[in-house]
């Protein structure tokens, strides 16, 4: 069924009610499932938006980044106003403005064009014809393991930032860099996807990442770790772009929705469960320290994976594309 639209309104609803939810309960077991119901709603909605995004990219003639650096510039006026709203406070008002921000998303959805028509196929053949590609395959191995190890050290960044001695409004400022690091690469991003491929900017992407991590597990000064952050751009920021624009290319526009659904799950999904849960066991034995040496290492076998995979693919296309050579001459 072609109910892109549909199904993005009622995940953005469901979200909201939770956050909703979650700001008023004082129990742990509905807190957990609450929060539970949250991040599957959340594990969906970047698919669907970027399956979005690149297919109207595709109409209109604009790069994905062009449209993802809305998202970025999102959240940088986001931690803004919820931190300038509540100064030095916790409250829930950070809650609240999520679940407003929800549902004034779901509103613009009304706005969205439809999507291409979808593929006649069944949902699990067409998601077993996917994963069949090995190049597809490949790219979500190596999507789990970035996002899996960023997110060790994302989740742990503020705790690993104070522990070599820097201040709350330290972490603050190295998240704001971050985001502000994303904006030139959304939007001049598409230049070099179109000079160098998206399958070398995925590489190039996660090495990045791999020297971001290094630099992190040193551990230098704090203040020299928050320039650091301005390695987000190079490092994540091509990494969504390069990954997004890769699936979809060889997936298919017909395939593109399930394709995104599955570079989302294994990566924002079971990458991110992952890295979150190793992390947590790693902090109380190894320290926030610790989990930057453990990411870094995994980030390097997540880089070693992506040039292996890729030495693979093309050897297998070079040798698909000798066979057919000689027969199309006998033509």
């Amino acid at each position: 069924y072609s109910a892109h639209r549909l199904v993005l309104r009622a995940t953005l609803l469901t979200a909201a009610l939770s956050a909703l939810l979650i700001a008023w309960t004082t129990s742990f077991v509905p807190l957990l499932l609450l929060t539970v119901l949250l991040a599957c709603c959340l594990a969906a909605i970047p698919s669907l938006l970027d399956s979005y995004a690149v297919t109207i990219s595709e109409r209109s003639g604009l790069s994905y980044g062009q449209f993802r650096v809305w998202g970025t510039i999102g959240f940088i006026v986001g931690v803004w106003f919820v931190g300038w709203q509540m100064g030095q406070h916790i409250s829930h008002f950070f809650l609240l403005a999520y679940t407003a921000t929800l549902l004034i998303t779901c509103g613009a959805t009304f706005g969205l064009p439809p999507l291409r028509r979808s593929s006649t196929q069944p949902m699990w053949e067409c998601v077993s014809e996917i994963l069949h590609d090995r190049s597809v395959t490949l790219v979500l191995l190596t999507s789990f393991l970035v996002i899996g190890n960023a997110t060790m050290m994302g989740s742990y960044f503020g705790i690993y930032l104070t522990e070599i001695g820097g201040s709350i409004r330290l972490v603050g400022t190295a998240a704001v860099l971050a985001a502000v690091s994303e904006v030139p690469i959304m939007l001049f991003g598409r230049r070099f996807i179109e000079r160098f491929s998206s399958r070398k900017i995925l590489i190039f992407a996660v090495a990045m990442y791999t020297i971001r991590l290094l630099l992190y597990s040193l551990p230098p000064a704090a203040a020299w770790v928050v320039w650091v952050q301005l390695l987000h751009g190079m490092s994540f920021g091509l990494y969504l772009m390069a990954s997004v624009t890769l699936v979809h290319q060889l997936a298919g526009r017909e395939r593109a929705a399930t394709a995104q659904g599955l570079l989302s799950s294994s990566s924002q999904g079971f990458g991110a469960i992952t890295g979150a849960l190793i992390g947590g066991v790693l902090l109380d034995q190894m320290g926030a320290v610790g989990i930057m040496r453990v990411a870094s290492v995994g980030m390097f076998v997540a880089l070693a994976i992506c040039l292996w995979g890729g030495q693979i693919v093309m050897a297998r296309r070079a040798a698909t594309n000798s066979v057919l050579k000689p027969s199309q001459e006998q033509r």
